[in-house]
């Protein structure tokens, strides 16, 4: 797992404006697959909130019905993917293998189309909603699509409700705030210049709201330990990411999550500068190697989680050897990251091939032997 700097909420709207540019240069004026959306009941104002390509094909198109910034609805997503559908399809095919495992795969893929939900109306509408006490409530669905029926699997969990079904060959996946399950039609969407002028509003709006927000307040930190906070902040949303994916979730996110981590970071950059002598680029790329680095170590030493002391002394050191260069026990896997990481940086900047691959398999050695040293160190204390 890569972590990269956070970009600041209007860094964020501009890159989502350009999007939304290119996309209406190719998505205007018709889709390139059948696309559903509502054609009941009638939910003002409409948005494209997903367009996602994979191989550069046009694969999934989302759009949303309502006012995104109001938690108890009325809102709804309609999502069109080619891709699940064929997944979906592959999973029917071996269910009679593995009837009950399709099952649970079935039901975690809403649950996770519920937190993404909970995630976007935290950073959207900066409202934090606990997952409720009752468990998921698991249903069969008709949905109504066009003038047939489809049948497909549903979820209810609190006040968000999704479902998804097969219809024509694509996936519908359908999820609603404050609309009863029982009113929704769907319908094909020949022209999608409306959503795509929807979504510029959508995103103006988003901008004006950001632009309103005070900055996060952080913790009075300065020199290493600026750079500290950040890879202590860094450190646990990985674990949260990653127990998240060991119980099929998506990781749940705060309202103001994302500022924040941008503001740790941007502090940490600034110390590094000032400590170091150096310009704010060279900062960055520093923070960098050090965040993934510690990270990387979360993940690939069992230790680190394990053991409280041995964790406590490989960030210190970690911290004492990149921010400000000292001379650590850790030297060895403090250099061998630093090998791994200017090994992986260049990698990333070629282009697809053969050399990139024989490139990639250079590093494996690296990261080994980095790991190893580590283990050594561990090992000695």
């Amino acid at each position: 797992m890569r972590s990269v700097p956070e970009p600041d909420r209007s860094e964020w709207v501009a890159r989502m404006r350009e999007r939304a540019r290119l996309d209406a240069d190719e998505l205007v004026p018709r889709p390139p697959f059948r696309v559903f959306g509502l054609a009941a009941p009638q939910l003002q104002p409409v948005a494209l909130v997903e367009a996602g390509r994979v191989n550069g094909e046009w694969d999934s198109i989302g759009l949303a019905y309502g006012d995104w910034a109001q938690p108890a609805g009325p809102w709804m997503i309609v999502t069109t993917s080619a891709r699940e559908a064929a997944a979906a399809g592959r999973e029917a095919a071996a269910a009679g293998r593995e009837a009950a495992a399709a099952g649970r795969e079935a039901e975690a893929v809403l649950l996770r189309v519920i937190d993404q939900e909970r995630n976007r109306i935290a950073s959207h509408a900066g409202v934090d909603e606990e997952d409720p006490d009752e468990p998921p409530d698991y249903s069969a669905m008709d949905l109504a699509v066009g003038s047939e029926s489809v049948s497909g699997l549903a979820v209810r969990h609190g006040n968000i409700w999704t479902a998804q079904a097969l219809a024509g060959g694509l996936s519908l996946t359908v999820l609603g705030r404050g609309v009863d399950p029982g009113s929704v039609r769907l319908d094909q969407v020949v022209d999608l210049a409306p959503y795509l002028h929807g979504r510029s509003e959508m995103l103006g709006r988003l901008a004006e709201q950001y632009r309103r927000q005070p900055p996060p307040v952080l913790e009075p930190a300065s020199g290493v330990a600026a750079c500290r906070a950040l890879a202590e902040a860094a450190l646990a949303a990985q674990a949260r990411l990653v127990e998240a994916l060991r119980a099929g979730r998506s990781a749940r996110h705060r309202a103001g999550d994302g500022a924040t981590m941008h503001a740790l970071w941007q502090r940490a950059v600034r110390e590094q500068a000032r400590i170091g002598g150096i310009g704010e680029r060279q900062a960055d790329e520093i923070v960098t190697l050090m965040v993934n680095h510690l990270t990387h170590l979360q993940e690939q030493a069992g230790w680190f989680a394990t053991e409280p002391r041995l964790r406590e002394a490989a960030i210190d050191e970690t911290l004492r050897h990149t921010v400000s260069g000292e001379d650590v026990p850790s030297k060895p896997a403090q250099q061998g990251w630093a090998y791994y990481w200017a090994q992986r940086r260049s990698v990333a900047d070629q282009d697809p091939g053969p050399a990139l691959i024989a490139r990639r398999e250079v590093g494996e050695p690296l990261l080994s032997a980095w790991l190893q040293a580590w283990t050594a160190w561990a090992a000695g204390r």
